[in-house]
């Protein structure tokens, strides 16, 4: 039984590696561990490069566009500064207005609704609310200061990490809502400027038409009194002419009543009348022509 089974000692040996091998299959997880830790961050870096690239280039088009709005708006600004500074009025006979500068505000004024007349109160037609006009110096002021705010405004072009991205992507959004802001500042004073400019030709017009009016009714007067100068001189010269008629007739008479008396010897005996070419005198007595404008006895 002895021989048949085996002692402790003759069981079969355990094998074990050598610690010279153990200690390279370590290395050798180690090596591989690490090249898998900087693989990973290789490609984690890499990502994030990338997505900042992403993120820059998406800002730096983003300050570009915003750049180009600012400058397209600031020149659109100084466009209608030098407009409004024109005192020429357009389609007129070169008609010339006050300075646009010039042109007071105006308050605000309120709705008013329409109310039908009844007894003791008189109709009041509806009057539409319009909202309060700045100034012509007011607004070419505020197209002024926000034309050199946005003018002075520097867009970066050059971007290397997302704080910078974050940075342009903010200042180009603020650019934009600034452009957008003096374009509309700049509509309101070219609308208000063509505002007044119609009124400026409308106030021409109407001085104009008055003036016409005016020296048509000068003229008119001017007439009546010349006509009444001429009536004038025409009665007086018909009352002249009358006068005179009326003296030189008178005069006549007189004449005719100097005459040199007629004879007293009466008429010739036998004779009705007097000789040829002979007249009865006042007295009865033969007078005829004596050739000299008077008259002599028969």
């Amino acid at each position: 039984m002895s021989d048949e089974i085996s002692s402790p000692s003759e069981a079969p040996a355990v094998k074990r590696r050598s610690k010279k091998r153990t200690i390279a299959l370590i290395a050798v997880a180690v090596v591989v561990l690490a090249g898998g830790l900087t693989a990973t961050s290789v490609a984690v870096a890499k990502a994030e490069a990338e997505e900042t690239l992403r993120q820059c280039t998406v800002a730096l088009e983003s300050g570009a566009a915003a750049a180009r709005t600012a400058t397209e708006s600031v020149a659109d600004a100084e466009n209608a500064l030098e407009a409004v500074a024109i005192t020429a009025l357009p389609d007129t006979d070169g008609w010339v207005s006050a300075n646009y500068a010039d042109r007071p505000g105006a308050e605000a004024v309120d709705a008013v609704e329409a109310v039908e007349a009844s007894e003791g109160v008189a109709a009041q037609e509806a009057v539409d609310a319009v909202p309060a006009r700045s100034s012509g110096a007011e607004q070419i002021a505020a197209v002024t200061d926000a034309g050199i705010e946005l003018s002075n405004v520097v867009i970066p072009d050059e971007c290397a990490d997302r704080d910078e991205s974050a940075a342009l992507t903010r200042l180009a959004t603020e650019t934009t809502a600034d452009a957008a802001a003096l374009d509309g500042t700049t509509t309101m004073l070219t609308e208000d400027f063509a505002v007044f400019q119609a009124e400026e030709t409308a106030r021409i017009a109407a001085e104009i038409e008055a003036a016409r009016l005016a020296a048509e009714a000068e003229a008119a007067r001017l007439a009546e009194e010349e006509a009444q100068r001429l009536a004038a001189e025409e009665a007086a010269r018909q009352q002249n002419t009358n006068s005179n008629g009326g003296s030189n007739g008178g005069s006549s008479n007189n004449n005719g009543g100097n005459r040199p008396p007629a004879n007293s010897g009466g008429t010739k005996p036998g004779g009705g009348g007097p000789p040829g070419g002979g007249q009865v005198g006042g007295s009865g007595g033969c007078v005829v022509d004596n050739g000299m404008g008077g008259t002599r006895p028969c």
